[in-house]
């Protein structure tokens, strides 16, 4: 299939910020976004928020275009915002990330430049320490090998990357029942079936204000799984789907006993079986030629159990 080409680029560009009940991490967030040397539109986008955001946002960032939801939409309301954005080129970030340069806008634009056929760039996320954040790692390499090194995944990061409005808002972009949790996964299998490239670089380093310390609340383990079924239901044909929810189920089931959090793993399964008929009615399964471009992009990716591996040891989840 051939790739559609991205326009030559303008400084068209926009930051989407979004935010519920961080009203400190958005002003901080905000100000990251100031930063910037290349001129931005920044939009904060919130999801209805009862701890001041909105009025923060008002009050000291008027040049901030503020999009005020009337529900928490969780990772849909970055739909709005990409939406409502002027640029050409739209960098989505979460409250808690913060770019580390003044140019990174500018690096990423330069990253779309190189690959005039990507619809996304996903950036390189460090921790509070400056060290690649491994929990955020989703990318089919070896973080180890391949954190410094620029390459086409199959990935999208969507509080750490920037998107082709166009091509974003063609895919249809994040679905809505998800609310949060592999909607990323399932927006690149139309992206790439759409032709585009994803593409992974360093060249962006933007800085996730996560507390290592802090581990997931049971509401990770409920909708990873059930999530994982759904993107399987919507994007895949039935025999690589079947596998790819039985490779999830397990590496879920695995994580979920060791955090004590069986519970939340089997409502998950139960809701994933209950809502299937939803996931199925939007059943577009990936074409041939996306499947083996897929294969290809996963030709250095680390094994099943190298994964587990890696989260027991890591605890990732």
């Amino acid at each position: 299939m051939d790739s559609p080409a991205g326009p030559e680029l303008s400084p068209s560009v926009s930051i989407a910020i979004l935010n519920y009940q961080r009203r400190d991490a958005l002003r901080e967030a905000l100000e990251s976004a100031r930063s910037q040397r290349h001129p931005v539109e920044i939009l904060a986008v919130d999801n209805a928020s009862t701890d001041g955001s909105a009025e923060m946002v008002r009050d000291e960032f008027p040049d901030v275009r503020l999009v005020r939801l009337p529900e928490n939409i969780a990772a849909a309301a970055r739909n709005v915002g990409v939406a409502s954005a002027k640029g050409d080129v739209v960098f989505t970030l979460d409250n808690d990330v913060r770019f580390s340069t003044p140019d990174d806008v500018t690096r990423g634009l330069e990253v779309f430049q190189r690959h005039p056929r990507a619809a996304v760039v996903n950036f390189m996320i460090v921790g509070p320490d400056g060290a690649l954040c491994r929990r955020d790692w989703c990318h089919p390499r070896d973080p180890d090998a391949w954190g410094e090194r620029e390459f086409a995944t199959d990935y999208v990061l969507e509080g750490a990357s920037a998107c082709r409005r166009e091509a974003f808002l063609a895919s249809g972009g994040y679905w809505a029942p998800f609310f949060i949790g592999h909607e990323g996964w399932d927006l690149s299998y139309r992206l790439l079936d759409a032709g585009w490239e994803l593409i992974y670089s360093p060249a962006v380093h933007v800085r996730h204000m996560v507390d290592e310390s802090v581990r997931p609340s049971s509401r990770i383990y409920y909708t990873f799984t059930r999530n994982a079924v759904w993107v399987a239901l919507r994007n895949l044909p039935p025999a690589l789907a079947a596998w790819s929810i039985a490779k999830d189920l397990s590496l879920m089931g695995v994580t979920s006993a060791r955090a004590g959090q069986l519970a939340a793993y089997r409502r998950g399964i139960t809701d994933a079986v209950r809502g299937a008929h939803v996931a199925l009615g939007t059943r577009r399964p990936i074409t041939r030629a996306t499947r083996r471009e897929i294969r290809s992009l996963h030709h250095l990716k680390p094994s099943l159990i190298a994964k587990m591996r890696r989260h027991l040891a890591e605890r990732l989840i």
